[in-house]
């Protein structure tokens, strides 16, 4: 369970984050043949792809549907805004944010494949891996350069008014919130480590005895 954030940047990571993994097993699939090299390609990116669509796209969506005020880190009152089941005016407008987001985080996993494949092939695996985690920790930093939006959890109006007063509440006193967050987390990032491990998995292949 991420924030609008940090989803984008976390999709294009996670993307980066195979490709620099398994970049012993694409440089040998280089060296083996094109073909070798294209349908290696397209497992990796079938990964990210997956990866993002069915894990951290999903996880991101349902944070943003329940919590939108907090998945947005009270930047905007947008989400907020967008369920209104009674203003019919305003239809199917206010569904966009939720769809242009979606797609995003998609793309964005994307880019991180095609972008980390490049730059192993070019040789350039450790700017990859500096590239991304320097992304991941700006991220991070912003995010909590915001304090206390992290941990209260409330809707728009109501932060920007008193953000430790009620029905603001810290994430760990909502207990459904806090509850939900573990459960979202777990789905989000589980399948990246599963995922990670398996590439790696098949570097260790590669190596004598491995």
């Amino acid at each position: 369970m991420a924030v609008v954030l940090t989803d984008i940047q976390i999709a294009f990571a996670a993307g980066a984050l195979f490709a620099d993994a398994g970049a012993p097993v694409i440089e040998a699939a280089r060296r083996e043949s094109e073909a070798a090299l294209a349908k290696l390609y397209s497992s990796y990116m079938l990964r990210s792809l997956v990866y993002v669509g069915v894990f951290l796209g999903p996880v991101a969506t349902i944070s943003l549907l329940a919590y939108p005020a907090w998945e947005t880190q009270y930047l905007s009152g947008i989400f907020d805004n967008t369920i209104a089941y009674n203003d019919t005016a305003h239809f199917p407008i206010n569904a966009y944010p939720y769809g242009i987001f979606l797609g995003v985080v998609f793309i964005a996993g994307w880019f991180g494949n095609w972008l980390g494949f490049k730059w192993v092939l070019n040789g350039a695996r450790k700017k990859l891996r500096v590239l991304y985690l320097v992304i991941v920790a700006i991220t991070f930093a912003i995010v909590w350069l915001r304090y206390p939006a992290p941990i209260q959890v409330c809707d728009y109006e109501h932060f920007k008014a008193a953000p430790y007063v009620l029905p603001c509440r810290n994430y760990i006193a909502n207990k459904p919130f806090f509850y939900n967050f573990i459960i979202l987390l777990l789905l989000a990032g589980l399948p990246l480590l599963i995922g990670f491990i398996q590439v790696r998995m098949s570097v260790k292949k590669l190596k004598p005895g491995g």
